[in-house]
Order: C-alpha cells, then structure tokens, then sequence
C-alpha cells in the first residue's frame, strides 16, 4: 500500500471515528467550551506544517516570484467567494450567526434578531 493510499485511509478513518464520537448523545447533550479552543490549536499547528513543508520545497520557493500574484489573486477571490456563499446560505436558510433559526432562538427565550 502506498504512502497516499494510507493517507488517505486515515484522514477518512479519523472523520469516521469523529462523528461517531460526536454523534453519541452523551457528548452531544454536553456543553464542550474547550473544543473551540482545540480546533483553533490544531488549525494553527496545521497551518504551521504546511507554511514549513512549502518553506522546504526549493522549486517553490525558486518560482514564488512567478506564481506570487497568482497565488494573491485567487486566494483573495476564494475567500471572497467562500464569504459570499456562506452569508447566502445561511440567509436562505434562515440561519444567524450561531447557525441557530428563528425558532431556536424563540424557544431558549431569546431576543430575535434579523439575519
């Protein structure tokens, strides 16, 4: 099996093994306040992996000149683009911030807000 092949199982094993984790009532009843934290943690260890892992590669470094406005230019268009579609979304579906309806929020007695 080759190294990609094992990647990839485990990447989809660990999704697997997570919702099924999150998916059992004891955990979904609780409230879980460090779990942000965590996945603001890895995300930035994540991040950091990636920034020396493309730091170590010299034909991209060799070529950054090349393909650095490219790289700027879509980057800022997927961010605009992901924005954009995340605010349509959660519009058409009645959603606020927290990702909570209207209803939700009517029943925890909360103010209602226009999304």
């Amino acid at each position: 099996m080759q190294y990609m092949d094992f990647s990839l199982l485990l990447y989809i094993g660990m999704l697997a093994l997570g919702i099924l984790v999150g998916s059992r009532r004891s955990v979904r009843s609780r409230t879980l306040p460090w779990l942000g934290r965590l996945q603001f943690v890895a995300l930035i260890v994540l991040i950091a992996i990636l920034g020396v892992e493309i730091g170590a590669d010299d034909k991209v470094i060799s070529s950054l000149g090349e393909i650095g406005l490219s790289a700027l230019v879509i980057t800022v268009f997927a961010l605009a683009g992901s924005l954009l579609a995340v605010t349509l979304v959660r519009r058409l579906l009645g959603l606020d911030r927290q990702g909570r309806t209207v209803s939700q929020r009517e029943a925890r007695g909360e103010e209602v807000e226009e999304v």
